[in-house]
């Protein structure tokens, strides 16, 4: 068969929809960097998490030599020279600052972090939704053209031994000859326009989904059918479409850019914070000074815990914040009506394209059922009077014409419902086969 021996596999291995759908989804650029947005939105996510419990904990140490000093402020050391001997000594200070009230500033930041990664995994899902209807596609069409390639080969050979029949035939029409090798030279015309558009959906497709540029892709799918699939009402799917990608990350946008706006306000108020730490140092070559007017860096031992208060005075630039948080908030939420209804729009759109569809394919069932009992009456009159060729002929054009638009119709139906589950956000229902 040619379309197989294009379509097929040496290793064996066959794709179906899914095994290709995942591989797109392992392969695809965009999907990646999709990804890693969302592990740095969860990322920044842990960060404003983190900025309520200790946000500053931190630990300084340094060592080193210091000149020796024996005594104190009453017995000073004799050696007046200044030159002395060294020794070692540490210093290490851990100090901290716990944040107590912010009138809100710090949940804010986690509630526009938290929606931060909403948006991401968003548009994460949308990212996938839209691979998986490019593979769909593309699977759909390779289909097509091996059902297309099968037609042309069956129409050519039937043609090709109706010609050797007529070749010794002399009550023919003048036309009949010419009208069959015209026929045949279309049909060839036909083949390589199919040969060479499957070449190319077949190299897309292994673009998209990883697979080696040379490699021959076999389908788990011999033929082009229908999708059995159970489509709601338009109202129903509308509803639906409110849980579509796009929709959930306009709204968690709009709920991140209040939460910056309300961050913005809570900085007009102080921050209220406990802070503190512990120092100390030790040299064991200097004497340790016990009186408390009396301060060596090399030698001591002090902490303590104090409540502190923040407050910002740079108004100006404290409004401009607020005026920048508010004009993105309502950035967002001025197209919030506009794309509730362009997406009801979507979606009666695609299932107008989905009824479209439907309808042209039991129309194109319909002319393909007429052409066949056409086909099967012109041999049969062809067999008694060989002078019919040219009915037989036009049965043969009809047959042809109906069979491509039959599998075309198919391709546009199963293409029209793809395009239905990515406007709608999420796959539908697939009928369950009688037993």
């Amino acid at each position: 068969m040619w379309a197989t021996a294009v379509l097929a596999d040496p290793t064996g291995t066959k794709y179906s929809l899914q095994t290709l759908t995942e591989r797109a989804y392992e392969n695809d650029a965009e999907l990646a960097g999709s990804e890693w947005r969302v592990k740095g939105a969860v990322a920044r996510q842990r960060q404003a998490r983190a900025g309520s419990l200790l946000p500053r904990l931190r630990l300084h140490s340094i060592a080193g030599l210091v000149p020796d000093a024996k005594g104190d402020v009453f017995n000073p050391p004799s050696d007046t020279t200044g030159i002395r001997g060294l020794g070692p000594f540490n210093q290490s200070e851990l100090e901290f600052v716990q944040p107590l009230y912010t009138f809100g500033q710090l949940s804010s930041l986690r509630r526009a972090a938290k929606a931060g990664v909403d948006v991401e995994r968003a548009a994460l899902a949308d990212k996938r939704l839209q691979v998986a209807f490019d593979v769909g596609q593309l699977y759909y069409g390779i289909l097509l053209f091996w059902d297309l390639s099968d037609l042309v080969k069956r129409l050519t050979g039937e043609l090709e031994e109706k010609q050797d029949e007529i070749e010794d035939e002399v009550d023919l029409p003048l036309s009949g000859p010419f009208k069959l090798r015209l026929a045949l030279l279309d049909l060839e015309k036909q083949r390589a326009q199919v040969a060479e558009r499957s070449r190319l959906t077949i190299a897309a497709l292994a673009l998209k989904t990883g697979l080696p540029e040379d490699s021959p892709i076999e389908l788990a799918e011999e033929r082009l059918l229908p999708l059995a699939t159970v489509v709601p009402a338009l109202e129903h799917l509308q509803n639906l479409a409110q849980q579509r990608p796009d929709w959930r990350m306009l709204n968690s946008g709009i709920l991140a850019r209040k939460a910056l706006r309300d961050a913005a306000k809570s900085a007009y108020y102080p921050q209220i914070f406990l802070a503190g730490g512990l120092r100390y140092a030790v040299a064991p070559n200097r004497t340790d000074q016990h009186n408390p007017f009396v301060k060596d860096e090399f030698n001591l031992f002090s902490g303590g815990v104090f409540l502190g208060l923040r407050q910002s005075f740079e108004w100006d630039m404290l409004g401009a914040g607020l005026d920048k948080a508010r004009a993105e908030l309502f950035e967002l939420k001025s197209i919030e009506a506009m794309a509730a209804r362009g997406i009801r729009l979507d979606v009666g759109r695609a299932y107008g394209k989905y009824e479209e569809a439907a309808i042209g394919m039991a129309s194109a069932e319909e002319a393909r059922h007429l052409s066949r009992q056409w086909l099967r009456l012109a041999r049969d009159e062809y067999e008694f009077d060989p002078g019919q060729i040219k009915e037989l002929i036009s049965a043969f054009e009809s047959f042809a014409k109906t069979e491509q638009e039959y599998h075309q119709s198919i391709f546009d139906y199963n293409v029209s419902l793809a395009r239905l589950e990515r406007v709608v956000g999420g796959p539908l229902v697939a009928e369950e086969e009688e037993e």
